[in-house]
């Protein structure tokens, strides 16, 4: 499947501001791009050797009350001292964003140096006093020259003076206020770009939506084909199954039981096939009654994962010999049978089969032929049932068939005579003919048995018996019959 962002070194080792990829536990560099080489003095290997700690001068408790300094202004980055290698100490901007790199969590930190910005600030400052001292030195020389004539005429000069001081200070700050305000959202989009993520804006109350490029980008659309966009171009685009699971829990977001929306969804992608998204999200204001009024988030493409996930899942529920279900399958979908069964008052039955001239064929003919003959027998079952039944190899030659929803117990004895007969024709394997036979049990639930275990253990009984009578094929009614006469 082809990735739909860019490649890691583009995005990261490129990029014009440094940015440090940080272990959040130990606070260990797992890497530095090219930015953060020149800006800090170190090469990439020695940057990866350090940890934050050590480029970072604040002690353990001032970066503590420094976050919690960030908290209540309610900023989304961190004001900390970096030594950089020539001996030099730089006050810098952190911004932080949590993701997954290369299987485990991580920091993308992105730094600013604003030590300039901090200097002119206390320049700022220092003028201000030294205006100050003038003014009061100048005061007191008017005083004490004629207190009386002069109270008024140094009450206006005081006046204009701190005013004219006031408004440059304030005009100064307004524009610091803006270049900040534009770094922080030129910051925020570069962290959003470098985590590949598509963003969300909801107005719980009216419905409007507002969403960026990547979101469209994810289900192979332009933004401009899906406008006017809202809540309902998600629903379409969403898995019925999964948008009834995220109105769930939204509802528990909404009513407190939880502080975070967070669902995994099947959205439809423009060619058609499913794509799996991670959605997550908050509400970021209230209504006065307390009702949800806006939420933002994000959409994460988690397709490729999800398909490790179902790739892992199979193979560890696949017998790697005849690619049917293993043991572990077998009594997963059992017991989901059982359930089943008693929830809508259904039956289904369960086949035990074992060949009885299998180890004189592998003993002498050897493991490759007999390997291939379990092979062809798996085949051979499969092509007899249905695509519904589960056909698995329990071990060894032994075989089971679990068969729902069949129509009468005729459909099922006929279908385990095809397999005895299809079974017992002669099969050429690495150019030797082999004959073998096999021995069927059947019994069925809820007739026979009330759980999993008693189930198996019936029909293993009747296959025992056909085995040893030759019948070939025969259900536990039938071994319960003969075992009473």
């Amino acid at each position: 499947m082809a990735q739909d962002y860019l490649p890691y070194e583009q995005v990261f080792q490129k990029h014009s501001a440094p940015m440090l990829m940080v272990e959040p536990a130990s606070g260990a560099i797992i890497d530095a791009n090219k930015a953060a080489q020149e800006f800090y003095g170190y090469d990439r290997a020695t940057l990866r050797s350090m940890a934050i700690q050590t480029i970072n001068q604040l002690t353990a408790e001032q970066v503590l009350a420094e976050r919690q300094l960030a908290q209540r202004e309610d900023r989304n980055f961190f004001i900390f001292r970096h030594k950089l290698a020539d001996g030099s100490v730089r006050t810098v901007e952190v911004h932080s964003t949590p993701l997954e790199f290369r299987g485990r969590p991580a920091l993308l930190s992105i730094i600013h140096d604003i030590s300039a910005d901090r200097g002119r600030q206390e320049e700022l400052w220092h003028y201000k006093n030294r205006l100050e001292e003038m003014v009061d030195a100048k005061s007191q020389e008017l005083a004490s020259a004629n207190e009386t004539r002069d109270r008024w005429m140094l009450a206006l000069v005081i006046t204009l003076t701190v005013s004219l001081i006031a408004v440059g200070f304030l005009f100064l700050e307004r524009n610091a206020a803006h270049r900040r305000l534009r770094s922080s959202e030129q910051r925020l989009r570069e962290i959003i770009f470098g985590t590949n993520v598509g963003t969300w804006e909801w107005n719980v109350q009216t419905g409007a939506a507002v969403y960026n490029k990547r979101w469209a980008e994810i289900v192979g659309y332009r933004l401009e084909e899906l406008e006017p966009v809202s809540t309902e171009t998600w629903e379409k685009l969403a898995h019925p199954d999964d948008v009834k699971k995220s109105q769930e829990k939204l509802e528990e977001v909404f009513a407190g039981k939880v502080p975070a929306y967070d669902c995994e969804i099947r959205m439809r992608h423009k060619d058609g096939r499913w794509v799996w998204v991670l959605d997550r999200g908050r509400v970021v204001e209230w209504t006065k009654d307390g009702e949800p009024l806006r939420m933002s988030g994000t959409h994460a493409d988690i397709t490729v994962l999800k398909e490790s996930e179902e790739a892992v899942r199979r193979l560890a529920m696949t017998d790697h010999l005849t690619g049917l279900s293993n043991r572990a399958h077998f009594s997963q979908s059992l017991e989901e049978n059982v359930r089943i069964a008693d929830r809508e008052n259904r039956k289904f039955a369960l086949m035990m089969l074992d060949l009885n001239t299998f180890k004189p064929v592998n003993d002498s003919h050897g493991h490759p032929v007999g390997d291939a003959l379990l092979q062809e027998v798996a085949e051979t079952i499969k092509k007899c049932t249905r695509d519904g039944d589960i056909v698995t190899r329990v071990g060894g030659d032994e075989f089971a068939v679990i068969i729902g929803d069949y129509c009468g117990e005729d459909d099922v004895l006929s279908c385990a005579g095809r397999i005895y007969r299809e079974i017992s024709k002669p099969t050429e394997i690495q150019g030797k003919t082999i004959s073998i036979s096999v021995s069927i049990g059947i019994s069925y639930y809820p007739d026979d048995a009330d759980t999993a275990t008693e189930l198996i253990k019936r029909a293993d009984q009747a296959m025992y018996q056909a085995k040893k009578s030759g019948s070939n094929v025969l259900t536990y009614k039938t071994f319960r019959m003969r075992a009473a006469s």
